[in-house]
């Protein structure tokens, strides 16, 4: 058997003995009330004193147990996806944080040759422009130096292109009878310019860089001039002269325009 302290508890007379009480007291009043009305019955009173205590205990019981049991259940019901979402992603970046799967590593065979690549198509690019600015000015020299002297200025044009600080010999232009036909000191600003353009301001062709090789080219033509007079007007009076300034275009910066 139970025990009897165990049945008559404090949380049961709470529970039931307080209500149940006041709900007893509510019943004798409605029911006295209703028998009352239908001339001091008894059967009268006695079904209604048990219809109300009936009602009156269904209602407790809905308000203050059934009900806010079923509402704790629903909110909870509500609220945990989004607990299980929050939790989901966070697993999720830890997974992108630490991937499982690893990379092989690469092989010092391969990193070679993937530098050897880059090295290769950098050399052929190279190639490529200087193999231009040499018919450059093979085809606008000619007309004013000799045949020797064109190889020669080709082959320090070519160490030009492979060293920005190369110092050149000195080349020789030929004798011209007429004077228009005679290159002047425009042309020679023009022709520097339009080949350190192609081979890159930033790579050190800088417009000192080019007055100091356009003069040791040159020293008889270009005595009375000096370096930094030469600098400040590499690129001055572009329509002038034998040779015209050409501003390459990113897309063909390779090709001249004679």
């Amino acid at each position: 058997m139970r025990n009897l302290s165990t049945i008559i508890s404090k949380e049961t007379c709470l529970f039931y003995g307080l209500p149940g009480t006041a709900i007893l007291a509510v019943s004798l009043i409605l029911s006295c009330k209703v028998g009352n009305d239908f001339g001091g019955s008894t059967f009268v009173n006695t079904v209604s004193f048990f219809g109300c205590n009936a009602l009156l205990w269904l209602l407790y019981l809905v308000l203050f147990q059934y009900l806010p049991v079923d509402l704790m259940r629903v909110w909870s019901s509500k609220t945990r996806p989004n607990v299980t979402e929050a939790v989901g992603t966070r697993i999720a970046k830890e997974q992108v944080k630490h991937p499982v799967a690893t990379v092989q590593p690469m092989t010092a065979e391969e990193y070679k040759a993937h530098c050897a690549e880059f090295e290769r198509k950098k050399q052929e690019e190279h190639q490529l422009l200087v193999d231009s600015i040499i018919d450059y000015v093979g085809r606008m020299m000619s007309p004013f130096i000799e045949m020797l002297e064109l190889d020669l200025l080709r082959n320090e044009i070519r160490a030009w292109c492979d060293n920005p600080n190369y110092e050149p010999k000195p080349v020789k232009l030929k004798s011209v009878h007429e004077h228009r036909d005679k290159l002047k000191t425009v042309s020679f600003k023009h022709f520097v310019w339009n080949i350190a353009a192609r081979l890159g301001f930033e790579n050190g062709y800088s417009g000192k860089v080019q007055a100091k090789f356009i003069k040791r080219l040159f020293p008889n033509e270009l005595a009375d001039i000096e370096v930094i007079s030469l600098e400040r007007s590499l690129t001055s009076s572009p329509d002038d002269g034998h040779i015209k300034l050409d501003r390459p275009v990113h897309t063909d910066n390779y090709i001249f325009h004679f």
